[in-house]
Order: structure tokens, then C-alpha cells, then sequence
């Protein structure tokens, strides 16, 4: 039998300022005391992009492509992603916009695709023998990995309460596309207000995984 793939995890968050380097590092200790068998990536652990000390000037003068080579790369094949967009965190919320646009994309895929398959069954909707090429394959691989990506994303902000507010007397607000789109892309439709929120959730999604077994 076929050895099963370890899942694969996106951490993100700010990392520009110690504060948010240390909450950064903090979660993926976490995620390491709890024991989840998956894979944790983040890249505040990436030592050849943030480690400024031994960098040239030349490598520096291309770090943008390479962070953005090394942290889409593993954004693309993770399983989970689980992301801290604070407005502060532009490369953050950068990525929560590719997390919805590829899931908006692997939606409308997915919508072509049932539409298709409709064409392929009887009167009983007993689906029909297609015959499918290898690109139809690889294009249906590729679009149920995006699809059930499992996204979850936390904010942490001392200003947040359950008061009734209203004009400037607003204590905090995020910017409502930002959040629109955390919302969509997100696997639970949900922003949780910190990063111990999702712990349990991972938890018990992996103590399913390992009872149907």
C-alpha cells in the first residue's frame, strides 16, 4: 500500500517587526506541542530569505522575487493555510486575495465540470462511461486540490468588542473587502479573533481523519 502524503500547512502572518516575528514563531511552536501530523511551513522559519546578515547586494536586490517564488510555491501545494491577515501585514493580505482567487477559480471549474457530467448520465442519473484523455484528468486533479484547500484566518486586536458603535466612534474596523474576501476563502466562512481558535479545530478534523482508518 501506498504510503499516505503528510498534509501540508501555510502559516503566515506579519514578520516585520519583532513583536510580530516572535507571535509568529510562538504559533508555529504551537502547532509543533500539538502534535498535528501535518507538515508546518513559515515563513518566518525560511532563514535564506529572512536572515538579513549574510545576505549580498545582489541577493537583495532580487528578494522579492524569491520570497515570492519560495512562499507562493508552498502557498500553492499546501492543504491548509492558516493565515494572520492584520491590515499592517500587505504580503499577508496579498495572499488571502490569491487564497480567494484561486478558490473563486477552482468554483467556476467545478460548476463546468458537474454541467459537463450531467451530459453523461441516463434518465436514472446513473452517470454513463466517459472517456476521458489525460489532460481531462490532470485538469480534475488540479481542480480539487484548490478546491478543498482548507483555509482558516485569525485577527488579533486589543480595540475589538461586542459594543454597539457606530461613526467615528468606532474602536477598530477592518477593511470590509479585505474581510469580505477573508470570508470566502476561508474553510469555516469565519475570521477568529486568535490564533488559539483553530488549534482544536485542526485537532478534530485529524481525530476524523484517523477513525476512518
Amino acid at each position: 500500500m501506498e504510503k499516505q502524503k503528510t498534509p501540508l500547512l501555510y502559516l503566515g502572518g506579519d514578520i516585520m517587526t519583532r513583536g510580530s516575528n516572535l507571535a509568529r514563531q510562538e504559533e508555529y511552536d504551537k502547532f509543533i506541542e500539538a502534535n498535528i501530523p501535518i507538515d508546518v511551513y513559515s515563513p518566518v522559519m525560511n532563514k535564506s530569505i529572512n536572515d538579513k546578515s549574510n545576505i549580498t547586494e545582489e541577493e537583495n536586490n532580487h528578494l522579492a522575487e524569491k520570497i515570492v517564488k519560495a512562499d507562493v510555491e508552498r502557498l500553492w501545494n499546501s492543504d491548509y493555510t492558516v493565515l494572520c491577515p492584520e491590515q499592517s501585514a500587505i504580503g499577508t493580505m496579498c495572499e488571502m486575495a490569491i487564497l480567494y482567487a484561486w478558490k473563486y477559480m477552482a468554483e467556476e471549474l467545478m460548476e463546468i465540470w458537474k454541467n459537463t457530467i450531467k451530459n453523461f448520465t441516463d434518465k436514472n442519473h446513473k452517470i454513463l462511461p466517459i472517456d476521458y484523455d489525460v489532460l481531462a484528468h490532470k485538469l480534475y486533479d488540479q481542480i480539487t486540490k484548490i478546491y478543498h484547500k482548507k483555509n482558516y484566518a485569525h485577527y488579533f486586536d486589543i480595540r475589538t468588542n461586542h459594543l454597539n458603535e457606530k461613526d467615528w466612534r468606532r474602536s477598530f474596523s477592518i477593511n470590509q473587502f479585505l474581510y469580505g474576501i477573508i470570508l470566502a476563502a476561508t474553510a469555516d466562512n469565519t475570521l477568529h479573533n486568535s490564533f488559539d481558535e483553530i488549534i482544536p479545530i485542526l485537532q478534530e478534523q485529524f481525530k476524523e481523519k484517523e477513525n476512518e482508518f
